[in-house]
């Protein structure tokens, strides 16, 4: 066993090479490329920070005495293994796995625990460090509530198993190493395939008892309406083909039970897990794969989309298959903003287009503007605050050369200090915001900056962005 994970919430640089968790030659010599690449002296040292620092403070790496690899990677300053965050942060790593076997084999390891996770709970969207002795206990886990060992939290979220199919198809994709891909490998995928399919079911009564229920951290049932056999299974849904959903990608509780980006991601997810499975000789299964893809992807194109009097046809954020609908996007991925970084559309979709000018707009009850920022807001944190999330998604889908270089700008000057992204900042006061060291939008960071290198150089080569 180990100790708790180390804390590096205090630092306003990266560690002393002696303390850092994991050290990969490849990833030093793309930081050093890459930071020659751009010009000004702030984002670069951004970049220095933020590209390493899943692999210097988030990366546990283990080997059993065969050599196998096990990866667990906590978010940041909570000390848990998120399934979507997990993979997010080890993204930017991916065009270079192939570079160095260590890295190949720390990621191989994350396909591995992200296996583990599934076979253990795949409700849950946050689990322990199983190497940890005596772990500490999550805040929350619903009183009342049978705790699962190895779950730190217990909220189903379609985007935890669509994190999972993609994981592991992008790793596939990018190494064609088949070791990973073993016996726990295929039960877990059919165990998050058969969760999805029974959340196909509308909810009515008929189905409330085969439905999963879900929990809140205050330990009260979500959601906080109805009562009796109804209480902890959502809202009424009519069938459509796409999969039910009781949280958010911010683990927020869903107010519409289809949750139109996770189903989006999870089409696309899906579709790259039957590449696999037809190579590895699991006909049958790949074909289940690519089936419950299509119905999902067409219950998206039958009841995902709305046409708004102001933007014409654009997409909902969240149905339930009766027409009601909710018309707004959060800052976490996935998101409406993020459907072509997902893969699901191109970035000229006109609806996509459409969805993207309402997004950015006031029309957004979560778009906010203040006298320091503006951005994406998330009911998580309020509306006083914007999420860098959402802003390097917006760089990474915009063609918009002043647009690119205004977001840049706002991540630029809103880190007080401490050259690392935040969860959310106060769009008034960059002194004021969550998370200090959340591993997921440092990643994201990175991915960004590599993506700018590759698709407009010429914005990052210029001394400053604004």
């Amino acid at each position: 066993m180990t100790d708790l994970p180390r804390d590096f919430s205090h630092l306003t640089s990266r560690p002393e090479s002696d303390e850092r968790l994991f050290h990969s030659s490849t990833i030093e010599e793309v930081i050093r490329q890459t930071s020659e690449k751009i010009s000004d002296p702030i984002l670069r040292r951004m970049f220095w920070q933020c590209m390493p620092n899943t692999l210097d403070t988030t990366t546990y790496y283990h080997e059993d005495a065969d050599g196998k690899p096990d990866t667990v990677v906590v978010t940041g300053d909570i000390p848990a293994m998120w399934q979507r965050d997990s993979w997010a942060q080890f993204k930017q790593y991916l065009p270079y796995v192939n570079h160095e076997p260590k890295l190949q084999k720390v990621m191989a390891g994350l396909v591995i625990r992200q296996t583990e996770n599934v076979l253990t709970d795949p409700y849950a969207n946050a689990f322990i460090d199983p190497y940890v002795d005596d772990p500490p206990q999550t805040p929350h886990w619903p009183a009342g509530d049978q705790w699962h060992p190895g779950v730190w939290e217990r909220k189903y979220e379609l985007d935890s198993l669509a994190a999972f199919f993609s994981l592991s198809h992008s790793y596939y994709d990018k190494t064609k190493d088949i070791r990973p891909y073993d016996e726990r490998w295929i039960q877990a995928s059919v165990t998050a395939l058969d969760v999805i399919r029974s959340q196909q079911q509308p909810m009515n009564r008929h189905t409330v008892h085969r439905l999963h229920k879900a929990t809140l951290s205050n330990g009260e049932h979500f959601p906080a309406v109805g009562r009796g056999e109804l209480y902890g299974h959502g809202e009424p849904s009519r069938e459509t083909g796409m999969s039910r959903s009781m949280f958010r990608p911010s683990d927020d509780e869903m107010e519409l039970p289809y949750h139109i980006p996770s189903n989006a991601m999870t089409v696309v997810a899906m579709s790259g897990m039957a590449r696999i499975l037809k190579n590895m000789s699991e006909k049958k299964l790949a074909r289940e794969f690519m089936s419950t893809a299509h119905e999902i992807d067409q219950g998206i194109q039958r009841h995902g989309f709305y046409n708004h009097p102001k933007y014409g046809w654009m997409y909902r954020y969240e149905t339930d298959g009766f027409q009601s609908q909710r018309l707004m996007d959060d800052p976490n991925v996935p998101s409406l903003l993020s459907l072509p970084y997902l893969g699901y559309v191109y970035r000229e979709t006109p609806k996509y287009q459409a969805t993207r000018e309402f997004i950015l707009s006031d029309d957004n009850p979560y778009h906010v503007s203040g006298g320091r920022a503006e951005g994406l807001a998330s009911p998580h944190t309020g509306l006083d605050k914007m999420w860098p999330i959402a802003t390097i998604m917006q760089i990474m889908t915009s063609d918009s050369d002043q647009e690119i270089r205004e977001c840049l700008q706002t991540l630029r000057d809103t880190t007080h200090g401490t050259f690392f992204m935040h969860e959310s900042i106060n769009v008034d006061n960059p002194g004021d915001y969550t998370r200090p060291w959340f591993g997921w939008a440092n990643s994201l960071f990175a991915e960004m900056i590599l993506d700018l290198t590759e698709r407009k150089p010429y914005i990052l080569n210029q001394k400053d962005v604004d």
